[in-house]
Parts: structure tokens; sequence; C-alpha cells
């Protein structure tokens, strides 16, 4: 084995690890090196539905070379171009995307302890200026670790060229990506920029390198300084104090949107728009990148995943669980948990439907009166982002539908009509 790819690290001896494998140079000389170690790993690879027959014909090379070695192979298709269509993404983003979807299953499911990338210290060079193009902050100044969480880059530290000796001096094979000269890929143009780069800065590398170390000490200082940072119910919430120490407040956006999981920087120009919710009234609310939106709550900015109302229409309560919507369960006993209801079941009217909520809909309140259901979630401090996608249950009497009197709002309280008296019939209502 060539002494400039040795890799010495503990992970890879730690546990089962899943190579993504395209059959490119980088991929393969990783796979050499780690069939060389004598590393448990398997090949995960993906065939992403963009380059017709040459993508079908790499899949097969990785297949066969799998084979030839006694190495497991996953092998994983999708069609790209769709998705990224369906989702405003290019076909770049749609692609990493899908990878890490997969990946991510992975881990998830014990298939594995760790994924393995073969990025070295170009692409570190190409994945920086990208994101000095775009607009980051510090922490996209930091590129990519070689550990990060249970994914492992061992080839982080060395150089395209390091890689490109040790093929040749093993004989490595790999295939050639025919989209690698297509310079409509910002990757490939920017590869193409650094070569000429290097040819008057040959420590280029190495310059980028050091930026990347300076800039992960200063965000591990804005790290430390934030603290734990608590995302609950799909969303993460900032004190409008804290966007006083802009550094600080940025870093804290970042990590509620990482916990939201989004993978890629909010670029810096979005920060300034976040930080105008300070002065703006009560529910003003903007789009972010990566399906966010940032909404004015009082004294907070909330960080939180864009929704769409799931409009599932009406459907007939009939007292029992539907999947994905309500569970009903029988219960003994009154004890309630946070989001638990517990109604009587004999007072559900026969033509009940499950719904969301609508513009004139009234509840009676559990303590007398009549409310409309816009004031009764107010007084319950229910935030209006998160009213549409509610669940209530309304009243139908004699199978006429779109009543408005409602039942229950599920995860916040039932109305007088459902309230258990001696001989109910109890239920545990939960989502």
């Amino acid at each position: 084995m060539a002494k400039n790819l040795v890799v010495n690290a503990p992970y890879l001896k730690t546990g089962k690890i899943a190579l993504a494998l395209s059959g490119g140079r980088d991929s393969m000389a990783l796979a050499h090196v780690l069939k060389e170690m004598g590393v448990d790993f398997f090949a995960v690879n993906f065939e992403h539905g963009i380059r017709g027959d040459h993508s079908v014909k790499d899949s097969q090379f990785v297949a066969d070379w799998c084979k030839n070695n006694g190495v497991e192979c996953l092998q994983i298709s999708f069609d790209t171009p769709t998705y990224a269509l369906e989702n405003g993404l290019t076909i770049e983003q749609g692609a990493r995307e899908l990878r890490y979807f997969h990946l991510d299953k992975l881990l998830r499911e014990g298939r594995c302890d760790y994924v393995a990338i073969a990025h070295h210290g170009d692409d570190q060079v190409e994945t920086v200026l990208m994101r000095i193009l775009r607009g980051t902050g510090v922490r996209g100044l930091k590129g990519m670790s070689e550990v990060s969480g249970r994914y492992v880059r061992p080839l982080i530290n060395f150089t395209r060229e390091d890689v490109d000796n040790y093929v040749k001096a093993n004989n490595v094979p790999y295939v050639e990506d025919n989209t690698n000269r297509d310079d409509a890929y910002t990757r490939n143009y920017l590869r193409k920029e650094i070569a000429e780069l290097k040819t008057r800065f040959p420590a280029l590398v190495e310059a980028i390198a050091r930026l990347s170390r300076n800039a992960s000490e200063v965000d591990q200082y804005l790290l430390d300084a934030v603290g734990e940072v608590i995302v609950s119910d799909g969303e993460g919430e900032i004190d409008v104090t804290e966007l006083d120490t802009p550094a600080i407040a940025k870093r804290k956006i970042m990590l509620i949107a990482e916990k939201l999981g989004v993978r890629q920087d909010i670029e810096e120009r979005h920060y300034p728009l976040i930080f105008d919710l300070k002065d703006a009234e009560n529910g003003k609310k903007i789009d972010l990148p990566h399906g966010l939106i940032a909404h004015k709550d009082g004294n907070k900015i909330v960080i939180a995943r864009a929704l769409s109302p799931d409009d599932f229409g009406e459907i007939p309560f009939e007292k029992k669980s539907i999947e994905g919507i309500i569970t009903v369960v029988p219960v003994d006993k009154f004890e309630l948990e946070q989001g638990e209801l517990i109604i009587d079941l004999n007072k559900v009217p026969k033509n009940a439907v499950l719904r969301h909520p609508r513009e004139k809909d009234v509840i009676r309140k559990f303590g007398g009166g009549s409310k409309s259901l816009g004031d009764f979630l107010t007084d319950k401090k229910v935030p209006l982002r998160k009213r549409k996608n509610l669940i209530v249950l309304a009243s139908a009497p004699n199978g006429y539908k779109n009543s408005n009197e409602i039942l229950f709002v599920l995860g916040v309280e039932i109305s007088k009509d459902l309230k258990v008296e001696e001989g109910a019939q109890m239920a545990k209502i939960t989502k």
C-alpha cells in the first residue's frame, strides 16, 4: 500500500462501515484501502437516473468489482430529475438529498456503524469555495470534517494527487463519470478553476485546510457560547434579545436548522430577514431556504419546518383509530399525559367527523359558554402557524356535513359536550 494513503483512524476498527461507492477514482481508491486494511465494510452504490446507460454501466462495474473481491454490495436506484423538479432543487441538490436519505436510513436501521465517503483535500477546496460563493458564514468555512457524527472521510487529509498516485501504484480500476467534464455542474466548473489556481498557488489545498481549521476553532467558541439548543414539536426558538449578539444568534439559528434536518447552511443574505423580525408585528413570517420558515411569536423568533395543510377532507370518526390521523384507546382510569385527551365515547354524535379547523368553528368550553374556535385557541396559546394542521372532531347531526360545532381539538382540549361523567365509556385520544 502506498504510504501516502495509510489511514490510521480508530473508527475504521470499531464497527461496520458502509462505503458510498460510485465506481469513480476516489471511492475505488478508498475501497482498495479499506480492503487492504481488512476493514469490515460493505458498498452502497447509487444509480441516480441522470446519465442513462452510462450510469447503469457504472453501477454494473461496481457490482462486478464487489463480487470479484468478496464485498457485499447494496445498490439503490432513484429518479433524481423528477425529485429535483418536484422539490424545486437543482439536480446536484436533489441527488445529494436522496443519497443522504438512504445513507441516514442505513444508520437508523443499524445496518452500519459509520458511513465512509471518499472526499479528499481538493474536494474540501471545492466545498469551501462553493459555500463562499453562496454567501456562507464562519461555519461554512469549516468545510467538511473527517468525522461528522457517524459520517467519516478517511481521505480528507490527502490531496487529489495523493489519490491519483495511489490508484496508479496499485492498479486500482475505476470508471470515469461522463458528466465530470460538464461545466453546467458548479462543482465541475470549480474543479477546473482550482486546477488552474494550483499552477500559480501549489499550496492551495493546505491553505484552505488552514482556513478551515481556524474557522473550526471560531465555530467551537460560538458553540460553547450558544450552549444547548432545544427543538421540540418540529420547531426551535430564539429570544429576540439574543439577536443583539449577531455571531452567536446566527450560530444558534443554524443549530436549530440542523436539528430540523437541514444539512446545508442558511445563506448569509437570509440572516438580515430573520433579524428584521425582531421589530415586526406578532405573527409575521418569512420563508427560508431548505423548507424552513421563521415566525415572530411574542418575544421569540420561531424557526420551523414550513407546513402545508395535509388536507384529508372529512373522515367519519366511528369511535376507532385511524392510521396516521388519530389513535383511540379504551381506558378504565382517568389518567392523562401531555397531549392526551379522554372523552366519553357515548356522547359522540353518530355522524361526527374528523377534519381541520374552519373559519366559523365554535366550541362549548369545558367550563361553560361557547366561543369561536379561533378565540379559544388564542386563549390556549396555540400559535397561528400551528392551527391549520390541527385535527378537530366536528359534530355533524343527521348526516349533515360542515357543522361548525367542535367537540374536541386533538392535543388541546375537549368541549363540554364530551365531558366524562359517571357511567362514561372512556377512551384516550391521541395523534
